[in-house]
């Protein structure tokens, strides 16, 4: 593919951010400063900066494990020992791969230090970052004018002077842009970048910078490492946190890649929304344990503090999305009839003769009902496959649709508390599952699993139009999933 000049932030950039990642990085800063000192959350912090500085090597394939490894390592630190013993690998060769994964964690906490300063972007800035990356690497490969492939030294912190254009499984050769245009086109990313610096959405900024740079390629090698130490930048300048991409995301980020090259930045801008989600509500699940860590007087302090004005404001704000989640209850509940409607009918022109009729048929309870407790089980169970606290004491509510067939199918949307503490965060979870006779009298559900790719979240920082336009995306792809599964279950 040849080298096509990299281009300014589209005209309707805007429409590509997320308005749930915006209000969850309301929510968060709300909280931040009561969490961000204490010891519970820089351990999280500092967990988070060794995944990153692990991760960023691991999808160069400067080093490669399976995942075990790497949490190991989060947990324990970045040891030679753990990185022989646990990877399977030389020891001196885990003293080289420690460091570079020291190198990466260098710029990752250097990171940290530089949004402090609220230093603008500068090439200076990033050819530093370059150093400091291939600190530990003297060696790259390139390519003559002839198209060879040759072992050239590495110089570090200086834009590349060969041609770095790799080749592909299929033979083409990507070209990335030539040597003679690198500073240029890098003057032209910092000029862009800073012109939309506080006009546009976070991610959207950060893909953008991201894919721009990689098209670029402006170093011999350590370009995609820098990448995403960019666009790690912009998220710090937020307030929120370094871009974790994980080796499991490799094909799809690749993909993202790919696709931004053919003018569309969006899968970009989606694969760093969730992660970035992922980060947020990984920290503000922190505050039960912050609590929990805390001395008795400040707790009595912390509690006495909601008396005044101020927080019982704030609670009373977060409390607004108790309203939310009985908007989407109705929601659900009107879809659920329109669709058992149609499908009752025609179900039951298809009992064949002699048998119970077939049928279809929506019912829920909300949080006011006697029977909000029923798939109390059932949500748990999916909650924690899909790696999440469900929180049902403080509300609960429930949406299901029942097909009677020779099989006894059940789709169940399931709207509740998020984590350990009041954080104005909601979860809707989808499952189905199957109801059989016990043999003692009644029915039990089997077969549990998840009916959505993830869980929903909403916030009270959200708008309410917002909210709902994502609950009925993202319900009906929980009902095309279900019903699929449905069609699954009959087809046995």
């Amino acid at each position: 593919m040849p080298y096509q000049r990299i281009e300014a932030f589209p005209e309707d950039a805007a429409r590509f951010g997320s308005s749930e990642l915006g209000a969850l990085g309301i929510v968060w800063r709300e909280k931040k400063e009561e969490l961000q000192e204490t010891g519970v959350f820089q351990d999280f912090l500092k967990k988070l900066q060794r995944e990153w500085a692990i991760e960023t090597g691991i999808i160069e394939r400067l080093y490669t494990w399976d995942r075990g490894v790497t949490e190991i390592l989060i947990e324990q630190g970045i040891e030679s020992i753990l990185i022989a013993h646990r990877g399977g690998i030389r020891r001196d060769e885990a003293d080289h791969i420690k460091n570079i994964i020291d190198d990466q964690l260098s710029v990752v906490e250097g990171l940290f230090s530089y949004v402090k300063g609220e230093q603008p972007l500068t090439e200076h800035f990033i050819r530093g970052l370059q150093a400091q990356f291939t600190n530990h690497q003297d060696h790259t490969e390139a390519l003559t004018a002839s198209g060879d492939v040759i072992r050239v030294r590495l110089e570090k912190g200086i834009y590349k002077t060969l041609p770095n254009n790799p080749k592909r499984p299929d033979g083409e050769i990507h070209e990335y842009c030539p040597p003679e245009f690198t500073q240029e086109e890098m003057q032209r990313l910092i000029q862009w970048y800073r012109e939309n610096e506080s006009l546009l959405p976070v991610e959207v900024r950060a893909a953008w910078l991201h894919h721009r740079f990689t098209q670029i390629h402006p170093f011999q090698d350590g370009n995609g490492r820098v990448a995403r130490a960019l666009a790690s930048l912009v998220f710090l300048q937020e307030g929120l946190f370094p871009l974790v991409i994980r080796d499991a995301d490799r094909q799809n980020y690749i993909g993202a890649l790919e696709d931004a090259d053919h003018g569309d930045l969006k899968p970009l801008i989606i694969i760093f929304t969730r992660r970035q989600k992922e980060s947020i509500l990984h920290a503000l699940g922190l505050e039960q344990q912050v609590q929990q860590s805390r001395y008795a007087d400040q707790i009595i302090s912390s509690a006495l503090e909601v008396l005044k004005d101020r927080q019982a404001t704030a609670r009373k704000r977060i409390g607004q999305v108790y309203n939310y989640a009985d908007d989407l209850v109705a929601i659900a509940e009107t879809r659920m009839r329109e669709l058992t409607e149609s499908l009752d009918v025609q179900l039951r022109e298809l009992t064949p003769p002699g048998q119970n009729p077939y049928r279809a048929y929506s019912s829920s309870a909300r949080n006011d009902s006697q029977r909000k407790h029923y798939f109390h089980n059932q949500t748990l169970e999916v909650a924690q496959k899909l790696h999440y606290f469900a929180d049902l004491e403080r509300y609960r509510a429930w949406i299901r649709l029942s097909i009677d067939t020779q099989e006894n199918f059940e789709f169940i949307v399931s709207i509740h508390g998020y984590g350990r503490s009041d954080t104005g965060i909601m979860a809707a979870a989808a499952l189905t599952d199957r109801r059989i006779e016990k043999e003692d009298g009644g029915t039990e559900s089997i077969g549990v699993q998840p009916a959505s790719v993830g869980w929903f979240q909403f916030n009270y920082a959200e708008s309410p139009e917002s909210t709902t336009d994502r609950f009925r995306d993202w319900l009906e792809s929980a009902l095309a999933i279900a019903l699929g599964e449905w069609k699954r279950l009959i087809s046995a």
